[in-house]
């Protein structure tokens, strides 16, 4: 008697298996795919019956992806992904129509014109925005959380595809009437012991800040970690300390000045990123290529 063969997994069931772990419940996922409970149900154990291998963990009323499905989970978006590409190649000339993009950032001065220039010219295309620490943004892209990424660093994150978009020196913030401020620079025996006010342990730009004091061998006096470029400027106006940015960060509204580090060399760099089985996805290329065409890369010393 002749075994059966299995059809193998259909695009409706990747679907239901995607719904189920971004929504965290079997019916929770037939609302966002607007089908009923039972039918999600049937894609999942008809995947599981086809993969040999249990794709969910059940605790009670939770639910979680197990190993097996948790490795593939990426490759399973990016196909979702460019199948809404080829359907919508079908239902129209132009290759991007529809969709949606969830997007990281971690500063908006440099995101917010690439976002809005992108959603000028496509849309259709439904957009999520978070603001994030550089290293949550890379963390979300890992976990299939983010499509997108612009993030702070030395370098192009290891595995991922991406651009750089801008260089900028990293400098100290100060009310004018801060000493510093009509020098408008600071050697590193300068900056020992000042109070300082960075962004949170995930920040890039306080990365590459404290690896340089680091090489200097000067021991910082960080007084405050905040998640946000307003709350640090708003903090700096008080007097409490002097911040840490990128000097593309501060503009004339503000009312600060940037004080140099050093001979200023110190800079970061601003990147868009993806993970490498996104990086040809139309709304994907479309977004980076808007990027590109905002920002080129080169040295900038900030908006004014």
């Amino acid at each position: 008697m002749k075994g059966r063969t299995s059809k193998g997994l259909s695009i409706a069931q990747l679907r239901a298996i995607e719904a189920v772990v971004r929504c965290g419940s079997f019916s929770a996922a037939a609302k966002s795919l607007g089908v009923s409970q039972p039918s999600v149900s049937t894609h999942v154990s008809t995947a599981e019956r086809a993969a040999r291998a249990v794709l969910f963990d059940r605790f009670g009323d939770s639910i979680r992806p197990a190993p097996a499905l948790t490795a593939v989970l990426p490759q399973i978006r990016a196909l979702l992904a460019l199948y809404g590409d080829i359907e919508a190649s079908f239902l129209s000339t132009r290759s991007v129509q529809k969709g949606a993009l969830r997007i990281g950032y971690s500063t908006y001065q440099l995101a917010m014109p690439v976002i809005g220039s992108f959603m000028a010219a496509f849309p259709a295309i439904e957009i999520e925005a978070r603001s994030l620490a550089s290293r949550d943004v890379l963390a979300g892209l890992d976990a299939g959380r983010l499509d997108l990424g612009l993030v702070t660093g030395r370098e192009l994150p290891a595995q991922m595809h991406g651009a750089p978009l801008v260089e900028t020196p990293i400098v100290l913030v100060a009310r004018p009437d801060h000493p510093l401020a009509a020098r408008g620079r600071a050697d590193w025996d300068d900056i020992a012991g000042l109070p300082l006010i960075t962004r949170e342990k995930g920040s890039g730009t306080r990365q590459l800040f404290e690896g340089a004091a680091r090489l200097a061998r000067i021991e910082l006096n960080p007084v405050l970690a905040l998640g946000s470029w307003g709350s640090i400027v708003a903090m700096v106006r008080e007097g409490v300390g002097l911040g840490v940015a990128m000097r593309a960060e501060l503009t004339a509204t503000e009312g600060l000045v940037p004080i140099t580090i050093g001979d200023g060399r110190l800079t970061a760099r601003h990147f868009v990123v993806c993970p490498q089985h996104m990086a040809r996805v139309a709304a994907v290329e479309a977004f980076i290529a808007r990027a590109l065409d905002k920002h080129d890369g080169t040295v900038t010393g900030g908006n004014s």
